[in-house]
């Protein structure tokens, strides 16, 4: 099997999960909210306020990730249909991916920092429990790499260029 159809054969497989995974991200996310106006200020910790201020904080990342993934998908169809997957606009695409996952992480820092500090801890300053969604900066480092990652497929790019003017 030639290499650009173990590719596109790749990015197939990739597509379809990456499908998926946006299918089961918007699930969790209608869920998430559901269950969030469902338990009401009983989940938060005794305000309307902090109700309404923690499903704020929810929806500042939500879009981020959606969009990255979503750009994600686009990526790998456009790989699969493409004749090379080395294009200035696939690269763009990765770097825009990069870019949202640091957005991403950072959007998330934020937001459980709020929370934590701001509405529980006032609202009911005995409160011990603490819950953390942040990967530690795992996804941003992540961000930084794919970045890194579309910036050599842009030299290898130019370097293809020079080539084929040569020849």
């Amino acid at each position: 099997m030639s290499d650009i159809k173990k590719i596109r054969r790749t990015a197939m497989v990739l597509s379809i999960v990456a499908g998926l995974v946006i299918l089961w991200f918007s699930f969790q996310q209608v869920r998430g909210v559901y269950l969030a106006i469902g338990f009401g200020t009983y989940m938060i910790g005794g305000s309307d306020a902090a109700l309404y201020w923690f499903l704020a904080i929810s929806f500042v990342s939500v879009p981020i990730m959606l969009a990255s993934l979503i750009i994600s998908f686009s990526l790998l169809h456009s790989i699969r249909k493409e004749e090379t997957p080395f294009t200035k606009k696939n690269t763009a695409k990765l770097k825009v991916v990069a870019l949202l996952l640091v957005s991403f992480e950072i959007s998330v820092t934020i937001s459980q920092y709020i929370m934590h500090t701001v509405f529980l801890r006032y609202e009911n300053p005995d409160h011990g429990a603490v819950m953390e969604t942040s990967l530690g900066g795992v996804v941003m480092v992540s961000g930084l790499v794919v970045y890194c990652i579309a910036l050599v497929f842009e030299y290898g790019i130019s370097l293809q260029n020079q080539v084929d003017e040569t020849l």
